[in-house]
């Protein structure tokens, strides 16, 4: 292997060698050849839904017709997902590069003309009669669709015309979507005034997360103060993304209601009973967030936290300047951890940097946050951060590749079967942390060191068990008031301080009242009640991993196997099959909680000496 160096970019020259390349430009006008070709082809499905309603036999031969489409769906979407993600790598790390900006253009058109042509045929299967599925599900080479039709057809009775679908599928992306990309344009060019100087919201975001409590404080400020000047626009984007959804949601539910939550959960791929447990078995237990929010302001030595101390390092390296950990000492920390798993974990997360295939530098035009893609066709991961040496940022990339490992181990499965959702994702994700915080806490060689792994665990009790809730509680109180009317600034910014009031009760010194607009996940269009699955994927992940000592040497495959199964099952049979425990009820999430009582317990007894 070659070294790893300390400053990362993506290295996608084996995807296309950039922007001008001529492999790019004749996919580009493949694709709209092949789209236009297709969208010939689902006709016939158009004429088959029309026979099922008026119950006449279906055309001859409908089989080998869906078996076709089905397969070159699949190849289309392939290539239209391996070419967006090239040209959003390249927006993450500058938001205004045009060529990005108009590839990525290009493509949404060439999504939505694809979209509306795969529409009929995912109607009439949708549609079909059970028999007919069951037909088409004996061929070998249509197995791996089997999981995605059953979850599909599961919303039969909210199905609009085939015409009214048509035209919802080529609205949405300028209509819904485009108000989602409004927000990352917003972000990606916004800047926030620190003193004398200006910077990128990005570079900005990343100094709350950093020692110094004044420069935190003033990179808050900066932020709300930058989306203040923002903020009719922001509340524009969330009445009309939610305004578009509770539209639909009305339109569809003529049979029966289509709440709000039972859309989110069918996309999570879990029940309501589920989601219900998750939540008020958290909400009876937030105090062990309240008292993770409590130890952590009594290591700072302040009575309570403010918003801008959230996600700051440890105290006691801050305050003196915190220790940086180079990238290169960040990768090796990771891989060192994901061994104990096993060497494979290890030697991918290696590679994942060798191989240039995280982007970690801070650079201005950068997008705020951090997230893992995969290029489609070469079933390669890539993971996004700004890394700037903080004990947080070596966690938040232990996080992402968690999420790139995630893919890597189903690399080999048919793609169908690797498309999971949400709440599932953060499984690995969270899982990756959780090896990398106790292997460091194991190795820690003094009260300091213990210390600053224990910050991490409270951190993210806080951040998950309150933060992520009340999210939720903003998200549903916003849904409920956009059914009378759009919510103006003021009203969203009320609507927040209610939520943080519901979860955090009096551990803080003020609410963020902002923090509708600052926050990413509010604004996206594509998913609804983005955040609960970050909870779900923590407690989830944690249930999981407290298995490890009761399989022993058999976890590993154990644990693979279930993230194997992601994309092929919902939530509740994943566990009842892998280890024969009921996600619906209380007592699963109670005894995850419990292993963060007990992480947040060791942090306040070692606070307290």
């Amino acid at each position: 292997m070659n070294s790893i160096q300390d400053t990362t970019v993506w290295n996608n020259q084996n995807i296309y060698t950039g922007f001008n390349d001529p492999a790019l430009i004749n996919d580009v006008e493949n694709l709209g050849v092949r789209i236009t070709t297709f969208s010939g082809k689902t006709n016939v499905f158009a004429d088959a839904i029309e026979a099922l309603e008026e119950k006449r036999d279906l055309p001859s031969g409908l089989i080998n017709e869906v078996q076709y489409c089905l397969k070159e769906s699949l190849e289309i979407s392939v290539e239209i997902m391996t070419i967006m993600t090239f040209a959003s790598c390249q927006l993450s790390t500058d938001a205004a590069h045009i060529e990005a900006k108009d590839l990525s253009g290009r493509l949404g058109i060439l999504n939505s003309k694809f979209s509306k042509g795969e529409k009929p045929l995912q109607l009439f299967l949708q549609r079909a009669t059970d028999e007919f599925i069951s037909e088409l599900l004996e061929s070998e080479e249509m197995v791996q669709f089997t999981f995605k039709l059953e979850h599909s057809r599961k919303l039969r009775d909210f199905l609009l015309s085939t015409s009214e679908e048509v035209l919802v599928s080529g609205l949405g992306q300028d209509g819904l979507h485009a108000w989602g990309k409004l927000y990352n344009a917003l972000s990606g060019s916004m800047k926030v005034q620190l003193g004398e100087e200006t910077i990128g919201l990005a570079r900005a975001a990343s100094i709350v997360r950093e020692g110094d409590r004044s420069k935190r404080e003033a990179a808050y400020n900066g932020i709300n103060n930058a989306w203040k000047v923002h903020e009719e626009s922001a509340a524009a984007i969330l009445n009309a993304i939610n305004g578009w959804r509770l539209e639909m949601n009305e339109s569809r539910g003529q049979k029966r209601e289509m709440h709000y939550l039972d859309v989110s959960c069918h996309q999570s791929r879990i029940e309501r009973a589920t989601l219900d447990a998750l939540m008020n078995e958290t909400y009876e237990q937030r105090s062990i967030g309240q008292e993770a929010l409590g130890s952590m302001a009594k290591l700072m030595g302040i009575e309570k936290l403010a918003p801008y101390d959230l996600i700051a390092p440890a105290p006691s390296f801050g305050e003196k300047g915190e220790t940086l950990i180079s990238f290169k000492e960040a990768i090796n920390i990771i891989a060192e951890a994901f061994s104990e798993l096993t060497p494979e974990m290890g030697e991918f997360a290696l590679m994942m940097a060798d191989k240039g295939w995280i982007d970690a530098r801070p650079t201005e035009s950068r997008s705020p946050g951090a997230y893992c893609t995969k290029f489609a066709r070469t079933r390669e991961p890539r993971v996004f951060m700004t890394y700037t040496g903080s004990m947080g940022n070596v966690i938040t990339l232990a996080h992402e590749l968690g999420h790139a490992y995630h893919n890597w181990v189903m690399r080999d499965m048919p793609i169908t079967e690797t498309h999971y959702s949400m709440t599932l994702a953060e499984t690995a994700s969270i899982f990756a942390e959780t090896l990398v915080k106790k292997a460091l806490l194991e190795k820690s060689v003094n009260r300091e060191d213990r210390l600053k792994i224990m910050w991490q665990n409270a951190e993210s009790a806080a951040a998950l068990l309150i933060n992520i809730p009340a999210r939720y509680e903003f998200e549903k109180e916003l849904v409920e008031a956009r059914k009378v009317r759009p919510q103006s600034p003021d009203e969203m910014k009320t609507l927040m301080n209610s939520a943080w009031k519901r979860w955090y009760e009096d551990t803080l010194t003020e609410y963020d009242d902002m923090f509708w607009a600052n926050k990413l996940h509010f604004s996206i269009s594509s998913l609804g009640f983005y955040n609960y699955p970050y909870l779900f994927g923590y407690l989830f992940s944690l249930g999981i991993y407290g298995q490890k000592d009761k399989y022993g040497s058999d976890f590993k495959d154990l644990y693979h196997n279930i993230l194997r199964d992601t994309g092929r099952m919902t939530a509740e049979n994943l566990i009842k099959k892998h280890l024969s425990k009921d996600i619906t009820k209380p007592a699963f999430w109670a005894d995850s909680l419990n292993i963060v009582a007990e992480q947040v317990r060791e942090f306040t007894q070692e606070v307290n000496k």
